[in-house]
Formats: structure tokens, C-alpha cells, sequence
């Protein structure tokens, strides 16, 4: 009998997992599990989450879930064989984790960065290895057994390189865990290691280059490339920062730092497009100073 499966997600990260488990002649998807459409950009649009356009497009069943209970009814009215779930930003109550067995896979070497940054976390930290951790599921936030981890080097990628290689990754990994669960053996994480991260906003990816050296910058620069980006408050307003180095390449312009120096090609001073930092600085000599 096919095995039955639930699935939850909602960003393009967990799209290839379920592709993945789409896939597999032995599972069957019982349903999707996503956050409700949000509004998005100026005219607010209603717009639905990346893992519910791939469950139109797999014409699998959709749950819009928004809390713990809207997410205890989706397991008490399918009662699934098993639940995969990334990154769906929604507390599974125990009463749900009871019904059924829940794999969760997070994008760090747990019981390190445990939270919903990982990947930024570890670049900002100045890890040189990460990974990913598919792990039993506990009401305690990722803290459960773990099932099956990859680990790699994280070099000079940021998040966007790193998730999407990751998703691949994980993608290959939870099919192979589905389809031979009864057979792992999962181990318990050493909580005396744990580390935490949380979320991130706007106002985390503004640089003090009197106060940074040129390599915490661009920690920066390659751990927000996603979003919320890097930026100076100067006096002429937010100075946006779109590509840069820590040695100098043709056309860029230099920015001292508490600790060597950044250099600056693209930059966008508010209300403006993306432009040569060198071209911004002719015409704004004191933009930096």
C-alpha cells in the first residue's frame, strides 16, 4: 500500500522536496499544508506562498494553516502515515505530532542555529561548515532526534546559492528517508552545543564601516543577499549596496573599514537606479564622508 503522506512548506525551498515526493509511485500525497495567500507588493495583490503553486500545479489537496490548531484538524481529519514539513513558519502542537510521525528538514548541522535564519546565521558567524539535518519533529523547536545529516563547506556562497543548492539536496535526501523510515535509527542531538537564531528585519542589514571590519561586511553582504540586503545611512539619505569585493576589481571604489577595506561596484542612493559606486562618488564627492 502506497504510503501516505502530508506535506508542509511554504517557501521555494521546499518546492523541490515535494516535486520530489510527487514523484514516487509507492507515496501517496494526501494533502499540502501552507500559510494562507498574502498580500504583496504596492497594489497588495493577493498572492499565494511558492509550495501552494506547485500543489495547484500537482492538483494535490491544499490546508491553509495559520495556527497551531488549523494545523492539529489537517493531521486529525487525514491521519497521515507520515508529515514532511520545511520551513512552514507554524507551531505543530503535540497533539498532532502524536497522530503521526513528523520529519522536519532545516538548513543547518543541528543543534546548531536552531530558529528560522540558519543559513544567515551561520554566514554571519563566520561558520566554515554547515549543512542540513532532517530531524523527528518535538514541540520544542528543533530539538527532535536526528534522522540523517549533510554537511559541507559554506566558502564565500550566500543564502540564495546555499538554499538553492540545498533544496536540491534535501530534495534527493527525504525521498530516500520516506521510503526507508522503519529502518533508521535516529539519535538524539547534545542540547549542551545548541545555539539559536530568530528573524531578521530590514533595519539588520545596515553597515557601520567605522565600526566593521571590510570581512563582517561582507558576512553581511552574502548573508542578506536574499533580503533584506546591505546598506550606509549617509546624509543624503539610504545608499543601497548591490555588488562589492574585499580586494578592488576594475571601476570600484574604495570603502575603509574599521579593518582593511570594502570595495564598492554597484551602489543605489535612495529614489535613484543602481549605478557605478566610482560614477555615484564623481558626482557626490562627500557621499561616504
Amino acid at each position: 500500500m502506497a504510503r501516505k503522506i502530508l506535506f508542509a512548506g511554504t517557501p521555494a525551498i521546499a518546492v523541490p522536496s515535494l516535486q520530489a515526493l510527487a514523484a514516487i509511485a509507492d507515496i501517496e500525497i494526501l494533502g499540502v499544508m501552507c500559510p494562507p495567500d498574502k498580500k504583496v507588493g504596492r497594489k497588495q495583490t493577493l498572492t499565494p506562498c511558492a509550495v501552494k503553486r506547485e500543489a495547484v500545479k500537482q492538483n494535490l489537496k491544499i490546508f491553509e494553516v495559520q495556527k497551531k490548531n488549523d494545523v492539529l484538524s489537517v493531521y486529525q481529519k487525514i491521519k497521515p502515515d507520515l508529515v514532511v514539513v520545511i520551513a512552514l513558519g507554524v507551531i505543530f502542537p503535540k497533539e498532532a505530532l502524536d497522530i503521526a510521525p513528523t520529519v522536519n528538514i532545516h538548513f543547518s548541522l543541528l543543534p546548531q542555529w536552531r530558529g528560522a535564519s540558519p543559513v544567515q546565521s551561520a554566514i554571519l558567524n563566520g561558520d566554515l561548515v554547515s549543512g542540513i539535518t532532517l530531524q523527528k519533529m518535538v514541540p520544542q523547536l528543533d530539538a527532535g532526534d536526528i534522522l540523517w545529516q549533510h554537511k559541507e563547506k559554506i566558502g564565500k556562497r550566500g543564502t540564495q546559492e546555499l538554499w538553492k543548492k540545498w533544496a536540491e539536496t534535501s530534495a534527493s535526501a527525504i525521498s530516500e528517508l520516506v521510503l526507508n523510515f522503519e529502518t533508521l535509527t535516529p539519535f538524539p542531538q547534545d542540547e549542551s552545543l545548541a545555539t539559536h537564531c530568530g528573524k531578521f528585519e530590514k533595519a539588520d542589514g545596515e553597515v557601520f564601516p567605522a565600526q566593521e571590519t571590510a570581512e563582517e561586511i561582507m558576512r553581511k553582504f552574502r548573508a542578506f543577499d536574499v533580503w533584506p540586503g546591505i546598506f550606509i545611512t549617509t546624509k543624503d539619505g539610504s545608499v543601497k549596496i548591490l555588488e562589492c569585493s574585499l580586494a578592488p576589481k576594475e571601476n570600484s571604489l574604495e570603502l575603509p573599514c574599521k579593518k582593511d577595506s570594502l570595495w564598492l561596484q554597484i551602489i543605489q542612493v535612495a529614489g535613484k537606479s543602481p549605478t557605478s559606486a566610482v560614477d555615484v562618488v564623481r558626482g557626490r564627492p562627500t557621499l561616504f564622508r
